[in-house]
C-alpha cells in the first residue's frame, strides 16, 4: 500500500497548521498515514461528497476514539434510520423562532460575564495590581469565551450551571481524548450520566419549560426514547455542543487581534458581524476535522481505500481550497458566497449551527462593545491538544478600564 509522510492531524493544536495543509491538498489529496491507519481527505469537492454519501462514509464508529464505545449514543455517531428519527425530534428546539427567543438570554449572559471582568479589572487598577502598560491580564477562555455557551446551553435544557466545572471536567476528558486511556473516558461519561439520570427523574416528577422535559415526553418514530438514548443527545448538547462555540469565539478574539483593520470595522459597524462569523468559521475553523468507517471498498483520485477504513474529513484543509475560494488565505469579514463545511453538511450538518453562529455573534459584539481595544498575551496564550477541536487552555488578554461605548 502506497504511505504518504505527513501527518496532518498532528497539526490541529499548531499556532498555523495550514501551511501543512496546503501542501497536503496540493501533493497528496487523498492521504494515507500508516501510524494511525487513517486515510485524510483535504478537498473540498472530496469531503462534500464523502458528506453527502453516508452510506458509503457512516458515522458509527468513525467519529469516537479508537478502542472507545460510548454508552450514549449521540447523532454524531448515528446513522440512518436511527440517526434520522432522533435529528427530527432535536431540531425542535433550534427552530428560527427558538434561536430568536434565546438572543436576548445569550446577550444577557454575555454583558453579565462582561460586567464581572469589567469589575475586576477596575478592581485590579484601583489596588494598583495594573499592568505595566495601564491594563489587567484576566484569562478571556476562563472567564468568558468558556463559560457564555455553556450557560446558554444549560439554560436551553434546564441543568444548573453551577455545575459548569463538571461539565467541563467531563467534557475535555472526552472531546481531548488523544491519547486517553478507555477507562478515563469511561470514568467522565459515568459521572456526567449520574448527573442528568438525576435531572431526568426530577423533570419527570415535576416538567419544566426547558429541553430536556421535552425529550422526555416526546418520542422518535412513535416510539418512546431510550434513557442512553436522551443520555447521549444531552451529552451531544451539553459538551460537545458548546465546545465548538467555545473554540470559534476564542478563535475570532485571536484573528481580530491579528486583523485589526477588521477589528475596527467590526466594532465601529456590528452590521458587518453575521459575515464576519461566517468568515472566522471558514478561516480557523473550530473543528478541523471529523472521520467516517468506509462501508465498501472506494477509489478517489486514483487511490483505493478499502472497507472499514477509518477516513478522516479534513474540514480546515477544504476551508481553504483555491477551487472554492478565491485568495484563500486572505481574511475578509465580508467575503460572499462562504461556502465553507465549518458545520458540516448534509445529514450530519452541526443542528446547533444556528444557535453557535448567535452566540458568537452576540459574544463578539458584546465584548467589542466594552473592549475595541483588547490586547491578547500573545507569547501566553496555551491552546488544548486535540486531533480535531482547535480550542484553548489559556487566552490571557490585557484589559483596561473603560464604559461600554454600546
Amino acid at each position: 500500500m502506497q504511505t504518504d509522510p505527513i501527518d496532518p492531524v498532528a497539526f490541529a493544536a499548531h499556532p498555523d497548521p495550514h501551511p501543512v495543509y496546503r501542501t497536503l491538498a496540493r501533493e497528496a489529496p487523498v492521504h494515507y498515514i500508516p501510524e494511525r491507519d487513517l486515510w485524510v481527505l483535504s478537498r473540498h469537492q472530496d469531503i462534500l461528497a464523502a458528506i453527502k454519501d453516508p452510506a458509503t462514509f457512516a458515522s458509527s464508529a468513525g467519529v469516537v476514539p479508537s478502542g472507545y464505545k460510548p454508552e450514549m449514543p449521540t447523532l454524531i455517531v448515528l446513522d440512518p434510520p436511527d440517526h434520522t428519527a432522533m435529528r427530527k425530534l432535536v431540531m425542535r428546539a433550534f427552530t428560527p423562532r427558538r434561536i430568536e427567543a434565546l438572543s436576548d438570554r445569550i446577550r444577557q449572559f454575555a454583558d453579565e460575564l462582561i460586567g464581572d471582568i469589567a469589575a475586576e479589572v477596575h478592581a485590579g487598577r484601583s489596588a494598583g495590581t495594573a499592568t505595566h502598560d495601564g491594563g489587567v491580564l484576566i484569562d478571556a477562555f476562563e472567564r468568558f469565551t468558556d463559560p457564555l455557551p455553556l450557560y446558554v446551553m444549560a439554560a436551553l435544557l434546564g441543568v444548573d450551571t453551577s455545575e459548569r466545572a463538571m461539565f467541563k471536567r467531563c467534557g475535555d476528558a472526552i472531546v481531548y481524548s488523544a491519547g486517553a486511556a478507555p477507562e478515563t473516558l469511561v470514568a467522565a461519561q459515568r459521572e456526567l450520566t449520574d448527573y442528568l439520570q438525576t435531572v431526568f427523574e426530577e423533570r419527570r416528577r415535576s416538567p419544566q419549560e426547558d429541553l430536556i422535559s421535552l425529550l422526555l415526553t416526546s418520542s422518535p418514530e412513535g416510539r418512546a426514547l431510550r434513557d442512553e438514548e436522551l443520555l447521549g443527545l444531552c451529552f451531544l448538547l451539553l459538551v460537545a455542543g458548546t465546545e465548538t462555540t467555545t473554540s470559534a469565539l476564542g478563535n475570532a478574539l485571536l484573528l481580530l487581534q491579528h486583523f485589526p483593520e477588521s477589528r475596527a470595522r467590526l466594532a465601529a459597524d456590528p452590521a458587518l458581524l453575521p459575515s464576519a462569523v461566517e468568515e472566522i468559521l471558514r478561516f480557523d475553523s473550530p473543528v478541523q476535522g471529523l472521520s467516517r468507517i468506509t462501508t465498501r471498498p472506494v477509489e478517489i483520485r486514483g487511490r483505493k481505500i478499502p472497507r472499514g477504513a477509518r477516513v478522516h474529513l479534513l474540514y480546515a484543509a477544504a476551508n481553504r481550497d483555491p477551487d472554492v475560494f478565491s485568495d484563500p488565505d486572505t481574511f475578509d469579514i465580508t467575503r460572499s458566497p462562504n461556502p465553507h463545511l465549518a458545520f458540516g453538511f448534509g445529514i450530519h450538518f452541526c443542528l446547533g449551527a444556528s444557535l453557535a453562529r448567535a452566540e458568537v455573534r452576540i459574544g463578539l459584539d458584546r465584548w467589542l462593545a466594552r473592549w475595541p481595544d483588547y490586547q491578547l498575551d500573545l507569547e501566553r496564550v496555551e491552546r488544548l491538544p486535540s486531533d480535531t477541536n482547535r480550542g484553548f487552555a489559556r487566552l490571557p488578554v490585557r484589559l483596561a478600564s473603560s464604559p461600554a461605548r454600546r
